[in-house]
């Protein structure tokens, strides 16, 4: 790294030593149980296809690489709105807030110049895919209230998802009858006119388990044309066939409505935060769609083997209107299956994990002139279609006691169809192939009971999606020239406990290969995409948790994960040696946390970005620093009655959560291309009552 960057790290590293009260919480690091419980592969007293947190946990320890498991537990006494609340202290997650829910995110700088929905991470509920076909993915319909944990794997270490991508994955888990209440209510209001009913109710009927969860929230927002009303209902119902095998069917349904206020200028945000986009507000810019998933997950357990596999199927209809309206209609269909035998290789333990993914999705995509949010004239028509089959197998093997060496590889088939049916502007029909071959080495040293080191060595292959391949720009026709992204990581790290301490450590460095780069033409909602030649994309994860005292019953206790992030050009023609934009340096989050035996818990929190970070290619033009500053508490009034204080910026300060991407300031042929920041939240106070029954 830069000496100019490594001198600013030894001295912010010095300061983490100095912080470690402000480190994460009994209940609420990224390691929320002990960090190195028992691995065991024999089903959990529920539920065969849904494991509990503790199973999960467990299968961290088997990882030779970044990963986390983040318990219900730890964000539901906050507003928890969006995956920014559920993984804001997981390191090496930068999930940052664009409009009402919808967010920036990225692992590792996945996806890094995508500032709009998502590329590059694996979205999973239950392990069900949750992205559509073509590898793009929305969030706005996950719920943080309907999930009792979140699995985050980083990198290549999602490869038995069946995801090879730079930035990995993450699965969100849903209770079922055998660990949910039988009956919740949760209600919640404050700023912005902001107010969420939540009702949720689970049981074990005989063989059968059942779970349910419906919420509705609706905000004005904290800008203009910032309105949001979004109805989420996430249900399944297992049965257990026998002692060994179980069979479960999930039903999900999401009804989003939103409004995007639109980005700013560096000087309307210094000015005026609260404000919307001119151009927003008189097109009428919004994301409404409604989304139905269905599927079944079935598991077969032994204590030597698993068989575990379904099927899936997902509708979703958008009404998009930008600078043009776009309404899409699609269907996403698969299924995925995974074999699991332990047994021994040469007298040592040793474990073969063979899965693969197949799936199709086939969208009807319609593009009208925007008038004001009513249907012009069609400018484009065409279907896309989308076909992937992921073949993956990994073996684990004693290699000597304490010693754990893993092979794993990942083939990847991608086809993208585009069939123009709206030919009087040039046909844009074509078909492109993608494959590839995702090779991985690890190694795990359990150097003490509590003490795991770790390496490894991967690689991943990422096709582009649709809307990579599909540019409206000037000068181009047809399906895009766009490569799929590879990318070659060398990861080391650590996971343990000492004492009050406990630890989840990452160092690792990617070489990339024709990173795919999104960046904005104007202030029009049009980008380009291009294929970077090299990249590098390095960094540090650091997540620290302690418990500073106990006296009478009481506890002090902190969290932290720090982040530092190192993403280059890698000697590229025009920009050299630049710094990729869209993503500060240095992340961290802490927070402090004092708990009363009587129920009581209250504790501050920060979120701090301490230098600017560039948000073009020339890097010329920057962000600034800022440091939020936060409050949480709350009280069990009875074992069923329990209430929460969420206190957010409480010093109201103005900057920008995230931004657009641009090549170089400058006027192309959609006008001025600096409105590109978007502002975060100022102050906000939520409260809310959740009742167990």
């Amino acid at each position: 790294m830069p000496s100019s960057n490594a001198h600013r790290l030894s001295g912010l590293l010095a300061t983490l030593g100095a912080l470690s009260a402000t480190a994460q919480a009994e209940n609420s690091s990224p390691i929320t149980r002990p960090v190195l419980p028992e691995v065991t592969v024999e089903g959990t007293a529920g539920s065969l296809t849904v494991p509990d947190a503790a199973a999960a946990e467990a299968r961290i320890r088997e990882i030779p690489g970044g990963a986390a498991v983040v318990d219900a537990e730890t964000y539901e006494d906050t507003r928890a709105v969006t995956i920014k609340d559920m993984l804001d202290y997981v390191p090496g997650v930068y999930a940052q807030p664009r409009y009402a829910e919808e967010l920036r995110l990225s692992i590792r700088g996945s996806g890094l110049s995508r500032t709009f929905h998502l590329r590059g991470i694996g979205l999973f509920q239950d392990g069900i895919p949750i992205n559509l076909a073509d590898g793009g993915g929305d969030f706005q319909d996950i719920d943080p209230l309907a999930f009792q944990y979140v699995e985050v794997f980083k990198g290549a270490n999602a490869l038995e998802l069946g995801t090879a991508a730079l930035g990995g994955a993450i699965n969100f888990v849903t209770p079922t009858g055998y660990d949910a209440d039988r009956l919740r209510l949760r209600l919640e209001g404050g700023s912005f006119t902001t107010g969420r009913a939540q009702v949720a109710t689970g049981d074990v009927i005989g063989k059968g388990d059942y779970f349910l969860s419906v919420s509705h929230l609706r905000s004005d927002g904290f800008r203009d044309f910032m309105d949001q009303a979004n109805t989420r209902l996430f249900s399944n119902a297992g049965y257990r066939l026998s002692d060994d095998l179980e069979t479960r069917f999930y039903l999900t349904y999401g009804d989003i409505n939103q409004e995007l206020p639109g980005s700013l200028s560096k000087a309307q945000l210094e000015d005026d935060p609260t404000q919307a986009n001119p151009g927003n507000v008189r097109n009428n810019y919004q994301r409404d769609f409604e989304v139905l998933r269905v599927a079944n997950k079935t598991t077969w357990k032994r204590e030597d083997q698993e068989i575990s596999g379904g099927i899936y199927a997902v509708s979703k209809q958008l009404y998009h209107p930008i600078f043009q309206i776009i309404d899409q209609d699609s269907m996403n269909y698969g299924a995925y299956a995974t074999w699991r035998q332990d047994g021994a290789l040469a007298g040592r333990a040793n474990r073969l994990t063979v899965g693969t993914r197949v799936g199709t999705g086939d969208t009807d995509a319609r593009r009208y002139v925007n008038l004001a949010g009513d249907y012009g004239d069609l400018t484009s028509k065409a279907r896309e279609q989308s076909r992937n089959a992921a073949l993956f197998a990994e073996n684990r093997t004693e290699l000597a006691p304490e010693w754990t060496g893993i092979v794993a590889a990942q083939g990847t088939y991608a086809e993208r169809d585009y069939d123009d049916r709206f030919a009087s502007d040039g046909d844009r029909s074509g078909t492109k192939t993608y494959r590839g071959l995702s090779p991985r080495l690890g190694l795990l040293w359990d150097a003490a009971e509590t003490l795991q080191l770790f390496a490894n060595v991967s690689q991943a292959y990422e096709p582009p999606t649709f809307s990579e391949l599909t540019q409206s720009i000037p000068g181009v026709s047809g399906l895009a020239d766009i490569d799929a992204q590879r990318s070659t990581t060398l990861e080391v790290g650590s996971r343990g406990e000492w004492q009050a301490l406990s630890w989840d450590a990452s160092l690792y460095r990617s070489w990339v290969r024709d990173e795919l780069m999104f960046t904005a033409l104007g202030d029009g909602g049009q980008s380009a995409v291009l294929n970077a030649d090299k990249t590098i994309h390095q960094g540090i994860e650091l997540g620290v948790g302690t418990r500073l005292a106990e006296f009478d019953g009481q506890s002090l206790t902190s969290r932290l994960a720090y982040t530092y992030n190192d993403f280059k050009f890698d000697g590229d023609p025009q920009w050299g040696d630049n710094a990729i934009p869209g993503i500060p340096d240095h992340y961290l989050r802490a927070e402090l946390r004092y708990r009363h035996p009587a129920g009581f818990a209250i504790g501050p929190n920060v979120e701090w970005v301490p230098q600017g970070y560039p948000i073009d290619f020339k890097n010329s033009l920057e962000t600034d620093a800022y440091a939020l500053l936060g409050l949480t508490a709350n009280y069990e009034i009875t074992r069923q009655i329990e209430i929460f204080l969420d206190a957010r910026n409480l010093t109201d300060e103005k900057y920008a959560a995230t931004t657009g991407l641009i090549t170089e300031p400058a006027v192309g042929a959609f006008g001025p291309n600096t409105n590109q920041f978007i502002p975060g939240d100022g102050r906000a106070v939520y409260a809310g009552m959740t009742m167990r029954w």
